[in-house]
């Protein structure tokens, strides 16, 4: 229960929340966590290349060139402006999980999408030669869904701008073939991870148009690797533009406004610890040395298998909600339509949920305002206790209902204008400090003002 010492705004969203467990749900979620497939996922869109995803997460850090940086920046603008314009059209950002294989389609409408970006466009005719990755990558999102079909929808973005858009759909034959290779390069890609070299991995279609692992030295390739299997390619039987879908797409965004400026707030943890993110925005810590590159598990950790449980129900069950405000720039993902955070912990006894909001605000703070932002009155916790000696005592799942959203719009709309005003001034003083758990770890702790007695907040 909140002090009476506490801040007015902190009694009044305090007040808003109560939390109480999920008995039946968490079962369910145990069920799937002691039958998960103890592998550890693999992203669709490493399997597109899987020598450059096996660089990208065991070799040193690359430096991308500035054009490169910005064009994915325009990407995930593209993203979440086309996400805005077709929400009504079906689920966005759905999560499919299968054999350890994720994938994370854009769109979920009559057909599954993948939504591209870039400086040109590509006429139906030349999409297998000129843009195979997306090819292939909108025929494993369709063998995990078991359709035979996809959409590619690409924007033309020169400058950042949408000129643009052409739609395709893409049937494939049988899909077995197709889950096969797609299975292969995971197989592949684990067992590289796992023993720390590359050596089996197809050649990187990238080798010898500007890979920047291979400018930098990083990789090993000499271009005399293994080509990829051609059972997605091969696998196409038409390439078909839809003209109508075009035009149903440009109607939408005629009517669909972008952001008005870039976001002062970037994810919803900005919301949660201001001060620190503004040390993030406008004074950024010594860089630490990288971390020395290591082979990883084979296996997932409690982590990861939380994750996959979640993510391993039907089609639709994870996906990403619209947002009713531009800012945080951060999506929101849902878990049967409503907000929900993923956890671990360490701790010897199990949270009571009267306990969580006195001892772990920010998950109410956190779900507070991803709730604000979708229109949503309730959320979840799933939590899975890491030294819990059996499985089927592992997982709790704690259900917030919030009586009013008010509190949280309130402090949501008082914390970015804060934060906006002291990047404009330079000053961090005037937001609110961080909680002293967070200050034995944190690099601006010798600047910051957290650490004096008088600045320490509650958690």
């Amino acid at each position: 229960m909140a002090t009476s010492s506490a801040p007015a705004p902190d009694i009044e969203w305090r007040s808003s929340v109560r939390v109480t467990e999920d008995h039946e749900l968490a079962r369910e979620v145990t069920e799937r966590f002691a039958h998960g497939s103890g592998l550890r996922a693999v992203p669709v869109t490493d399997l597109v290349d899987p020598r450059k995803a096996f660089w990208r997460r065991l070799g040193p850090p690359v430096e991308f060139a500035p054009e490169r940086r910005a064009a994915v920046e325009v990407g995930r603008a593209v993203h979440q402006l086309v996400g805005r314009a077709l929400a009504n059209e079906g689920p966005l950002e759905v999560r499919v999980r299968r054999e350890g294989v994720v994938g994370r389609i854009d769109l979920l409408a009559d057909l599954p999408t993948e939504v591209k970006s870039g400086s040109s466009t590509v006429d139906p005719a030349e999409l297998r030669e000129l843009r195979p990755d997306h090819v292939e990558q909108l025929a494993m999102y369709c063998a995990l869904l078991d359709r035979r079909a996809g959409r590619l929808l690409q924007f033309l973005t020169p400058g950042g701008v949408v000129e643009a858009v052409r739609a395709v759909d893409v049937s494939f034959g049988d899909l077995s073939p197709v889950r096969a290779e797609m299975n292969a390069r995971a197989r592949g890609l684990r067992e590289a991870l796992v023993s720390g070299a590359p050596t089996g991995l197809s050649r990187c279609r990238w080798f010898s148009r500007g890979c920047e692992f291979r400018g930098a030295s990083v990789c090993d390739c000499r271009g005399d690797e293994p080509e990829a299997g051609d059972a997605m390619l091969g696998g196409v039987e038409s390439i078909l533009a839809r003209p109508d879908v075009e035009q149903r797409v440009r109607s939408s965004l005629a009517h669909t406004p972008g952001p008005a400026a870039p976001p002062s707030v970037e994810r919803f943890r900005d919301l949660i610890y201001p001060r620190r993110a503004w040390f993030e925005r406008s004074s950024p810590a010594a860089p630490l040395p990288p971390p020395t590159p290591s082979p990883e598990s084979a296996t997932p950790d409690v982590y990861g298998r939380l994750v996959e449980a979640i993510e391993s129900g039907p089609v639709g069950e994870v996906c990403q909600l619209p947002v009713l405000t531009d800012e945080p720039a951060e999506e929101v993902t849902a878990f049967r339509g409503e907000p929900y955070l993923v956890r671990t912990s360490r701790a010897w006894e199990r949270l009571l949920p009267s306990a969580m909001v006195d001892r772990y605000p920010q998950y109410a703070l956190d779900l507070g305002f991803r709730c604000a932002a979708t229109g949503s009155y309730r959320g979840r916790v799933v939590t899975a206790y890491e030294r819990a000696e059996r499985d089927e005592d592992r997982i709790s799942v704690y259900e917030l209902r919030f009586a009013t959203l008010t509190p949280f719009s309130r402090l949501f709309r008082t914390r970015t204008e804060a934060l906006r005003r002291a990047l404009r001034q330079g000053d961090s003083m005037s937001l609110p400090p961080c909680p002293e758990w967070m200050y034995a770890d944190c690099p601006y702790r010798g600047a910051c003002g957290c650490g004096v007695d008088e600045g320490r907040s509650q958690r």
